[in-house]
């Protein structure tokens, strides 16, 4: 099942497994085997690489997709198979960067888009596989947010446990990082997008294609692992799937602080019985906000100065801020706060996040899920000097 926008509907994306040249080259052996499965499946009479998805369109984002009665995603789950797919490739953002007065004021709406539209996909038995987003040369200003914007959909599909591929990751060593004229969209080879020789994996829709059908193996490889396990709480993990998760570490208050191993980081976690009620009234920022709540305390040591951006995303219901702290995680300490995001230039040392409950004037307290992110600026970002 294709989930998206320009991107996921272009004829250069997926449909030439299917209808046209396909060379996986050397990467015959592995990929080989899911590429046939897949070719196997019926997708509404079609395969699933060049079916006419229902839940894609150019120019949609997020919210698209999950609006109306039914809304598309439902529309094509049902065209596809009584019992609808088994997987879902998801790709959205690029647009949702454009629906707010700046690309920071967009990003709730797409935090709270993205997570329904994850989970009625889960809720239906299908396995999203969430695409990040490329490069914007088209707009400098966007291009320095596509980072964030990653992040976030890093720690929607890491709170799920579901696949995330990174796209721009794939296509930043690429020519004009596989983008084409426009600035906006990839580009691919001349000669087809499903031609994976050292020539053909120098354009942006070719690599593309490629880590799609790679994450197309690695979730059809874990499914069955699952399967085969019988129950088994520890079954035998596939060595060539992928490398062990890296896990957070640390309990969450001031003596054993979750630590933040590298930049950028992703964690969706909750202030419901956080482990540290310390921090009440940050002092050190000039606020009188009651902040009494529990909160979760991270750790993140740098080696150099970083200008960073750090936000929080909740739902309806739930108020939690972020505090940026110095190396004495105290309420005097605190450098910076704010209710969403955070900007600053960091000097090399140790600091501490508090991601606290605010308690409103009826001394409710509000607690609940959170996705924080931290990540290191783009270079010639202002806005975090």
């Amino acid at each position: 099942m294709k989930v998206g926008a320009s991107s996921t509907v272009s004829p250069s994306t997926l449909y030439c497994f299917a209808n046209d040249i396909v060379d996986l080259d050397i990467h015959e052996d592995i990929l080989g085997p899911t590429l046939d499965f897949f070719l196997l499946g019926d997708a509404g009479g079609t395969t699933p690489f060049d079916r006419d998805t229902l839940a894609a369109m150019s120019g949609k984002s997020a919210g698209w997709a999950i609006e109306g009665m039914p809304p598309p995603i439902e529309q094509e789950r049902t065209a596809i198979h009584p019992s609808g797919p088994s997987l879902a490739l998801v790709h959205y953002g690029t647009n949702d960067m454009q629906l707010g007065i700046t690309y920071a004021s967009a990003m709730p709406n797409y935090f709270a888009n993205m997570s329904d539209l994850l989970d009625i996909l889960i809720d239906a038995g299908i396995v999203p596989i969430v695409f990040g987003i490329s490069r914007r040369l088209d707009s400098e200003s966007a291009d320095l947010w596509v980072q964030t914007y990653n992040a976030v959909s890093r720690g929607l599909a890491q709170a799920r446990s579901i696949p995330f591929i990174d796209l721009r990751l794939a296509t930043e060593p690429l020519p004009n990082h596989g983008i084409s004229g426009d600035g906006l969209h990839l580009e691919g080879f001349s000669d087809g997008p499903c031609l994976f020789s050292p020539e053909g994996l120098t354009h942006g829709y070719n690599m593309r294609n490629l880590i799609a059908l790679e994450g197309l193996d690695r979730t059809r490889r874990s499914l069955e692992s699952d399967g085969e396990s019988n129950g088994d709480p520890t079954p035998d993990v596939d060595p060539d799937i992928d490398e062990p998760a890296i896990l957070l570490e640390g309990l969450g208050d001031v003596d054993a602080p979750l630590e933040i191993p590298a930049l950028p980081f992703a964690d969706t976690n909750t202030t419901v019985n956080a482990p540290s009620l310390l921090l009440d009234v940050y002092s050190g920022c000039g606020s009188v906000a009651d902040e009494s709540g529990p909160e979760n305390i991270y750790r993140l040591v740098l080696a150099e100065v970083t200008p960073i951006r750090a936000m929080v995303l909740d739902r309806a219901g739930v108020d939690i801020d972020i505090h940026v702290l110095d190396d004495t995680a105290s309420e005097i300490g605190c450098i910076a706060r704010a209710d969403r995001l955070i900007e600053l230039t960091l000097d090399p040392g140790t600091y501490y996040f508090s991601l606290d409950t605010y308690v409103d004037g009826q001394a409710v307290e509000q607690s609940g899920e959170y996705t924080f992110v931290v990540l290191a600026c783009e270079a010639g970002d202002v806005d975090c000097l």
